[in-house]
C-alpha cells in the first residue's frame, strides 16, 4: 500500500528542529517540547523538513505553533 502523503515529519515548536516521523521521536531533544506532526489550523500532515507554510491552509508554521503553544500551554 502506498502512503497518501510522500514523508511526513515532526517539527518542534521551540526550536523548528524536524525529523522523520519514522524516526519514532516524540519530544524534541534540543528543548524538551512535544513534536507536531501537523498543522496545528488544519491538520495537514507537515510534508517537507524545510517548509515554513503550510500547503494545506497557507499558515505560517511558526505562527501558527506560537499560538498554539501559548495558547495551551503544552510543551
Amino acid at each position: 500500500m502506498v502512503s497518501q502523503w510522500p514523508a511526513q515529519y515532526a517539527r518542534c515548536p521551540q526550536c523548528a528542529r524536524t525529523v522523520p516521523v519514522r524516526s519514532g521521536e516524540v519530544f524534541c531533544v534540543n528543548d524538551g517540547a512535544r513534536l507536531v506532526t501537523a498543522c496545528p489550523a488544519c491538520t495537514w500532515p507537515i510534508t517537507s523538513p524545510y517548509a515554513r507554510y503550510c500547503p494545506g491552509c497557507g499558515g505560517s508554521y511558526e505562527a501558527l505553533l506560537e499560538a498554539t503553544h501559548v495558547r495551551t500551554g503544552f510543551r
